[in-house]
């Protein structure tokens, strides 16, 4: 396998290959630095499918469907659309899981830090620049702090993942303080505070003024830090808040 081969590297990852190809596709993630991160995202995504819990179909479901459909051909698709709108709620309740959505976001934050010069749609040093730019984007940011243990702010852009754009602000302090800072828009389902580690980066989510935030880096310092500043600045503008 000299070339790239995408579908290889997939069937790589789910051992569906015969001896001789997984050999070759073995050899060939040795000098493909490309195929070898294909191979680690897949792996990385496989893992964070297995957390999220089994959802359980009604007893019966299979047998049903096919009784209805040796019954009544004809009515074939009256059986398979609502099946199929089944299966696209289960989906959607996956992605809406906590491990998901932290596998998703680890990924977008190496993504973002791993170019030459980050994607910002919105370059500033300060806090009250990103929050008008994203309120003029309908999104409304929380209290942010301009600095996090060494980590300034940089810009900001807004990055899709598999169904949602998230307001993504970069803060930075040289390539040792690599950290973002997310607003997740819609639900995803975790109780108080969840933290998990994923593909080598710290994932904290958490809620903050009524919304999903998440906080990313390489180092749980860094991470720390910024939930220090947040819960400081939150708590000094407290009573600025009351008042209004």
């Amino acid at each position: 396998m000299t070339p790239c081969d995408p579908e290889k590297v997939t069937g790589h990852v789910d051992g569906a290959l015969d001896p001789a190809t997984a050999a070759a596709v073995e050899a060939h993630l040795a000098e493909c630095a490309s195929c070898r991160a294909q191979a680690a995202e897949e792996r990385e995504l496989r893992a964070a499918l297995k957390l999220i819990p089994p959802v359980e179909l009604p007893p019966g479901l299979p047998f049903a469907v096919r009784s209805r459909l040796r019954r009544r051909p004809g009515r074939f698709l009256r059986v398979a659309l609502p099946v199929a709108a089944a299966l696209a709620v289960v989906a959607l309740w996956g992605r809406n899981a906590a491990p998901f959505v932290a596998w998703e976001l680890a990924r977008d934050h190496a993504h973002c830090f791993g170019k030459d010069r980050l994607p910002a749609q919105v370059w500033a040093s300060d806090a009250a620049t990103l929050t008008a730019w994203f309120a003029e984007k309908g999104t409304r940011l929380p209290y942010l702090p301009d600095q996090a243990g060494g980590a300034a702010i940089l810009g900001a852009r807004f990055c899709p993942l598999a169904d949602r754009r998230v307001a993504h602000v970069y803060y930075g302090g040289g390539r040792e303080r690599t950290l973002s800072f997310y607003v997740v828009p819609g639900h995803v389902r975790f109780d108080g505070a969840r933290r998990t580690r994923v593909a080598g980066r710290t994932v904290h989510l958490t809620r903050l003024e009524g919304r999903v935030v998440a906080l990313v880096s390489e180092d749980a310092d860094n991470v720390d830090a910024l939930e220090r500043a947040l819960t400081t600045t939150v708590a000094r503008l407290e009573p600025l808040l009351a008042a209004d």
